[in-house]
């Protein structure tokens, strides 16, 4: 019942942030990201350095109240010629049972294909620490959008919001359509706290 009430919030999926708008006070702040990529010939795999640059924004939605924003993460690793979009939001859709919600899209030209799935989120103490999972759900909305939704469980919701906020680092696990692995890790420490409370305070 959770997924098809989840699936049918996808149906109406509207990109936040589709139209670039200008970060609360002119704030934007540029951390490290790394994609870690499997490689059936190196057991040791590729690491490939990127950035991301953590901003927020109004948020668009329009069940939204006056004054909320949205959390805006733009990743890049230039030697994949990656470009993904993050937008981490709280959840104000009645028949979509999550508390915040994150979308994930890709730019096109990504060196690596289709990404065929993004499991979900772990948060973790450092670049090199084993994460830990937020409980949600993903869904694939097509080749290069994907939707996850935070669990909306009293427990799951503290446990969520206590991870987010409290680790400096986020990991995304993704599976290519040629079935190779990768991590992408984005860096979200301190600097940027104000942002992730103002989202997950609630």
């Amino acid at each position: 019942m959770i997924r098809a009430l989840f699936l049918a919030a996808v149906l109406v999926w509207t990109i936040v942030g589709s139209n670039p708008a200008a970060a609360r006070n002119g704030l934007a702040t540029t951390m490290r990201a790394v994609l870690y990529e499997e490689d059936p010939s190196d057991p040791k795999g590729h690491r490939l350095e990127g950035q991301v640059t953590w901003q927020v924004e109004p948020t668009t939605d329009a069940s939204a109240p006056s004054g909320d924003v949205t959390i805006r993460g733009n990743v890049r690793v230039p030697a994949r010629k990656l470009r993904m979009t993050l937008f981490i939001r709280r959840n104000f859709d009645p028949a979509l049972p999550a508390t915040h919600t994150v979308q994930i899209a890709v730019a096109p030209g990504f060196a690596a294909g289709k990404i065929m799935v993004v499991p979900g989120l772990l948060m973790k103490s450092n670049e090199q620490a084993k994460g830990s999972p937020l409980a949600a759900l993903s869904v694939r909305v097509d080749d290069t959008h994907f939707l996850i939704g935070m669990s909306s469980t009293p427990e799951d919701a503290s446990n969520n919001s206590v991870l987010i906020r409290s680790k400096d680092w986020m990991d995304m696990p993704i599976l290519y359509a040629s079935q190779r692995r990768a991590i992408l890790a984005v860096e979200k420490n301190g600097e940027v706290l104000p942002f992730f409370n103002t989202v997950f305070d609630h």
